[in-house]
């Protein structure tokens, strides 16, 4: 009798708003993942690949995930600076980041302080999409296939010479990493920029660039670069006619392969069901043909959505690339 006594003599006007106040409190506590807009923060240029693929995903995934999903271009430090900034964001979800292999198997391998570990620091969602590409020669070499470069630069060591995007990039590791692999030494010339290094070969002012991707197309279709092979087993969708690594008739390539992609991560500490929705929701986006068609269209084929396999991928990226900074056939001066 006492409490309902208690009770009574409290304003109705109060207990209306404490029964609201305790819905919405519940209401909060029970938000479903995402109730407001999610960022990629994409460490790279406008423009550029890792930039073009997030934006594709973007678009797509504000449909499956009904919130907004907008990109920030966080660039400098060799992509560190975004990564850095996103692992400063809580851990809710809401902020992801783009990455390539520069950023995530070659940085952390050639910086001493990178200020993360892409091991321990970032969860995987997936490979958004895959970049294939071929070798290619300046149109006045005198070589018309793998074979005949293996042999035209064995027999002039340190003369050839190679683009790259810069000292330290993928393309830089990668390019010594094949040439080691042929038992040639190339002389390495780095560019600031993919058109940079695309525009010397086209001028003849270097010799070779190890792998290039959808910018060659043209000139080889117009005779102004040679396509020698796809640094792949199989061929490439954009120049079929062009042998593949396992067709090149080297010994030294069979089995061997290089391609770049372009994936998503996480900073590491999501709750299990998040990470789920997050994954759920790329991968979504990548079973769509249409937008399969679009990835295509723009140079790049699809990805894969294995976290597994992109784990993976990272690891086995870091192993060959700290091998082959050991090795020292790689000079960062």
């Amino acid at each position: 009798m006492q409490e309902s006594s208690l009770w009574r003599r409290v304003p109705r006007g109060a207990l209306w708003a404490a029964a609201v106040g305790l819905a919405l409190w519940g209401g909060a506590a029970q938000a479903v993942f995402p109730d407001k807009p999610v960022t990629i923060i994409v460490p790279t240029p406008a423009g550029g690949p890792v930039d073009r693929v997030s934006r594709a995903y973007a678009t797509e995934l504000q449909q499956m995930l009904g919130q907004p999903t907008v990109i920030d271009n966080r660039i400098g430090a060799a992509g560190k600076i975004g990564v850095q900034a996103a692992l400063r964001a809580p851990r809710d979800g809401y902020t992801l980041i783009a990455v390539s292999p520069s950023i995530v198997t070659v940085n952390p391998v050639l910086d001493k302080d990178p200020g993360f570990d892409p091991q321990k620091d970032l969860v995987p969602i997936g490979i958004g999409a895959q970049s294939a590409g071929v070798v290619a020669a300046r149109a006045g070499l005198p070589v018309a296939n793998m074979a005949e470069l293996v042999e035209y630069a064995r027999a002039r060591p340190d003369q050839l010479t190679y683009a790259s995007f810069g000292i330290g990039t993928s393309l830089h590791l990668h390019s010594e990493e094949l040439s080691q692999a042929l038992g040639i030494r190339l002389r390495h010339i780095p560019y600031k920029g993919e058109s940079q290094a695309m525009n010397a070969l086209v001028a003849g002012e270097v010799d070779l660039m190890l792998y290039v991707t959808s910018s060659v197309v043209q000139f080889v279709k117009n005779g102004r670069v040679k396509a020698l092979a796809a640094t792949a087993g199989r061929r490439w969708s954009e120049l079929p006619d062009v042998p593949s690594f396992a067709e090149s008739g080297v010994p030294e390539l069979k089995g061997y392969s290089y391609h770049s992609w372009v994936g998503f991560v996480a900073p590491k500490g999501l709750t299990d069901d998040v990470l789920q929705k997050l994954r759920q929701g790329f991968a979504a986006v990548l079973a769509k043909p249409e937008f399969r068609r679009n990835v295509e269209l723009q140079g790049f084929d699809p990805g894969d959505m294995s976290p597994v396999n992109m784990q993976q991928t990272i690891e086995r990226e870091l192993t060959r690339n700290r091998r082959l900074v050991e090795s020292g056939r790689v000079r960062l001066e």
